[in-house]
């Protein structure tokens, strides 16, 4: 009887533990442990380990985190503005996103026996198609951000036409801009501003446009409507725009105003530590002080075309006779040096041994479209040309895009 009684508390015992046990899974999957995630960046001077350690990880889970990341992630390619997030489950650690652009990231989780899994992710996204047309007020660069268009795309923009349109100095109230680009967005929103596809830039009565194509190699280049590429011996001017945007940190920009001296050249007047920038390929023969020039930069270029730069604050980094450089490479940065009035940039073009005048030499274009490709490339331009002319000044774009994505 004793026995009895005794095994049946055991099994309400078991029943009342099973209930609460039940009850308890119930309430933990409709009320899960609180998740709380907190971002970070790897600054200054940083690495991601110093970083972590910096959020309070231990040396142990720092380790764990290096040897689940070290197969597919190199630490040597951290940058100070690289943004991490964690999330931690009743602060114990779930994972880690470690951000390389707005769409790829680095996620590190537990797997199913708790140990730390790496692999690299891509958020899912729709590809949009979409544009802006705009007029210009002030710079390129006012008007094109008062269309809400981001810095990175509008020195995007530039380059394209770095060795058509001198961007500093030749743009005027009434020009027009035109520019279609692939958009990376989620639910709606912007993610990432992708390829410029087509591009236009109206520029006292003349149209540049530039489009882009891709062969069947997987090379791709932006080309005129005749297939030509846009690129060409030299750039447009010595004073490379996304260069000097970028050491003006995108503030509003220090006018940059040229005047001609009769035969000879260009003057640049612009702000003292300008960079300067040499228009094409070539060998310095001469650097050093020069007479009333200062501080005097020469480069020899194929086809007995020379370029010299004056009255320079100081040198670019390992610029010396003998040195090589390439196309938009920094020689120098705008002074005052020798004899000069103020700051300035004294630039010249020699062709066989005469000065010539830089504006009205007509230079080839560096390679044009395989002839096989002209028919694929005039199809593309014209889809293309179709959307450019679809633009207005709201910048609207009703266009649809391969995934069937129409942005209004």
């Amino acid at each position: 009887m004793k026995k009895k009684f005794l095994a049946t508390i055991f099994i309400f015992i078991l029943l009342v533990a099973g209930t609460s046990l039940f009850l308890y899974l119930k309430a933990c999957r409709k009320h899960p442990p609180p998740e709380k995630t907190s971002s970070a960046t790897i600054g200054k001077g940083g690495t991601l380990l110093t970083s972590l350690a910096r959020e309070g990880f231990s040396q142990e889970e720092i380790f764990l985190l290096q040897e689940a990341l070290r197969p597919i992630f190199d630490f040597r390619k951290c940058y100070p503005d690289d943004k991490y997030e964690i999330t931690r489950t009743s602060g114990k650690l779930k994972n880690i996103r470690y951000w390389t652009s707005p769409l790829d990231f680095y996620l590190v989780e537990r797997g199913d026996s708790g140990e730390l899994v790496a692999s690299r992710e891509r958020v899912k996204t729709e590809e949009v198609i979409t544009g802006i047309k705009g007029e210009i007020e002030s710079s390129l660069y006012e008007s094109m951000l008062k269309e809400n268009l981001t810095p990175d795309l509008i020195m995007r923009f530039a380059d394209i036409f770095a060795w058509q349109i001198d961007f500093l100095t030749e743009p005027r109230t009434g020009d027009v801009f035109k520019l279609i680009w692939k958009d990376y967005q989620k639910d709606g929103k912007s993610l990432l501003e992708g390829r410029i596809l087509a591009a236009q830039y109206e520029n006292n009565g003349k149209i540049h446009t530039a489009v882009f194509f891709e062969d069947s190699a997987g090379s791709g280049d932006h080309y005129t409507l005749e297939g030509e590429s846009l690129r060409k011996m030299f750039l447009r001017s010595p004073l490379n725009y996304r260069r000097i945007s970028s050491y003006f940190s995108y503030q509003r920009f220090h006018p940059i105003l040229k005047y001609y001296r009769p035969h000879l050249g260009i003057d640049y007047a612009a702000p003292s530590g300008t960079p300067v920038s040499t228009i094409g390929d070539g060998m310095v023969v001469y650097a050093g002080w020069k007479d009333g020039f200062g501080r005097f930069v020469k480069i020899r270029h194929s086809g007995s075309y020379y370029t010299t730069y004056g009255h320079l604050s100081r040198y670019g980094r390992g610029i010396k006779e003998g040195k090589k450089v390439k196309q938009g490479q920094v020689i120098g940065y705008v002074g005052t040096s020798g004899l000069s009035t103020g700051p300035h940039l004294d630039f010249r073009i020699i062709r066989n041994g005469r000065f010539v005048n830089f504006l009205k030499i007509k230079l080839p274009s560096a390679k044009s479209l395989d002839p096989k490709y002209m028919a694929s490339f005039n199809e593309i331009k014209d889809q293309y040309l179709s959307r450019l002319n679809q633009l207005d000044f709201q910048g609207n774009l009703a266009v649809t895009d391969s995934l069937g994505v129409v942005k209004q």
